[in-house]
């Protein structure tokens, strides 16, 4: 199985693996003329601002001796559209409002778990923010927002993937120390994939006739009946029905079909006879799909990123959950509980995912995915790319949950000034997600079943 994984070549659009350029030294840009100074900053303060808590300690002792935040008084105008973002503002204390080009407006109050966040972070103001009472402010150079992004992605089989900073309670967290222990001593445990895809995968570097790649198809069933049916779903279907593999492949072509046989595969992985973890393991998948569904429609919306590639990294981007949960499925393993699941698995999926799928000879660009899926404050350059596609994604899934409370603002993060314009309802959700849900709606009950 190792060696068919290492033939086979991905039909993604790869890109050379480079070490990134060094972090520069946080600079910290003089303020401008505020109405009056406020009190000296505390560390502690500091320390709350993300990615500034990122910093050492050392780096922050010095930032507090020599600054102090501004005041503004009721009506101030920070920024305002289209003006180069230069600096970063947190919001210390009062009330501030945005207000959008397409006329979209919230607000952020001081103390609040947004203003724990920049209150914009792209390349250039997409907001007008206004001041709804008398504010305190700390500007601080937009340079600092590089220190939030993962680190670079070594791929392959040498790199440990929990050699990374974490904080003390999952270090110190038992089941944490215990998975670590079993990695240390046996690796980690990585379900194979389907060898159809391997198989499809050479066909198609063969440059062979849809009859061959067909029958590679047809050597699984059910993943032969699904692809059919995606072929027949409102993402695909225009015309006649279709009915066998040949002609399925025929609608989708040869990218989007090896594409969709992968995410299909994937399916598998998610499975135990264990059955509490297998509910936790479909859970799992569950979230999986609607994010690569949400993914396939912002792709399609937006263009540039293909709709089949967006599909694929909504898969994956969570992937990293299943070495963790294939390791509490042990019949030795530590005793657990769903609460220790969600104390550790948001710090050590990135990771583990990226490693996993270096091991599955992914390429770069989607090996990076689960380690910027919930990166908000990502910038990979001027154009929409993949991992822009899964933040915003990632971003609209938690609307209406918990979880969403302690986020960023949509319209606040540099991958949404990237969407084409008037993709924001007024309600700052991704509009377009929500004119598409029966597309959702329709991916979902092909890859669920």
């Amino acid at each position: 199985m190792k060696s068919l994984l290492r033939r086979f070549k991905w039909p993604f659009r790869t890109q050379a693996a480079t070490a990134p350029e060094p972090l520069p030294e946080p600079r910290f840009e003089p303020t401008p003329a505020p109405a009056r100074r406020a009190s000296a900053l505390e560390l502690q303060t500091l320390q709350q601002l993300f990615p500034l808590r990122t910093l050492d300690e050392d780096t922050l002792k010095t930032f507090v001796l020599d600054r102090e935040a501004d005041i503004y008084p009721e009506g101030s105008i920070l920024f305002r559209p289209g003006e180069p973002a230069h600096s970063v503002h947190y919001l210390l204390q009062g009330r501030v409002a945005l207000t959008t080009a397409e006329g979209a407006c919230y607000e952020i109050q001081a103390g609040s778990a947004q203003a724990r966040f920049p209150l914009y972070a792209g390349r250039q103001y997409n907001a007008t923010a206004e001041a709804k009472t008398e504010i305190q402010v700390l500007r601080v150079n937009a340079q600092i927002m590089a220190h939030g992004e993962p680190g670079a992605v070594a791929l392959g089989t040498d790199t440990d993937p929990l050699d990374r900073e974490l904080p003390d309670a999952v270090r110190d967290h038992p089941v944490f120390q215990a998975f670590q222990r079993h990695y240390l001593d046996t690796g980690l445990e990585l379900p194979p994939l389907p060898t159809v895809a391997a198989k499809l995968g050479q066909a198609i570097e063969r440059d062979c006739h849809l009859r061959e790649l067909a029958g590679h198809v047809q050597l699984d069933p059910v993943i032969g009946s699904r692809l059919v049916g995606v072929a027949n779903s409102p993402l695909y279907h225009a015309g006649e029905p279709v009915n066998s593999c040949h002609d399925a492949i025929a609608v989708l072509g040869m990218a989007a079909t090896r594409n969709l046989v992968l995410g299909l595969c994937l399916k598998r992985v998610f499975e135990s006879k264990e059955p509490r973890l297998n509910a936790l393991l479909h859970a799992q998948w569950k979230q999986s799909l609607q994010l690569s569904a949400l993914c396939y429609v912002l792709a399609g919306e937006n263009g540039g990123i293909d709709r089949e590639e967006a599909l694929l990294a909504g898969l994956i981007a969570d992937i990293g959950a299943l070495p963790f949960l294939y390791f509490l499925a042990r019949p030795s393993g530590v005793a657990w509980s769903e609460e220790d699941i969600q104390t550790l698995l948001p710090h050590i999926r990135g990771p583990l995912g990226a490693h996993l799928l270096g091991r599955w000879h992914f390429p770069a660009e989607l090996a990076r995915i689960p380690l910027l899926a919930e990166s908000w404050y990502h910038d990979g350059g001027a154009g929409l790319d993949l991992a822009d596609i899964v933040i915003l994604s990632k971003l609209h899934a938690y609307i209406g949950t918990p979880r969403r409370a302690d986020l960023p603002a949509i319209n606040a993060i540099p991958a949404f000034s990237k969407l084409k314009a008037g993709k924001l309802s007024p309600e700052l959700s991704l509009d377009i997600l929500a004119k598409a849900k029966h597309k959702i709606n329709q991916a979902l009950k092909v890859f669920a079943g």
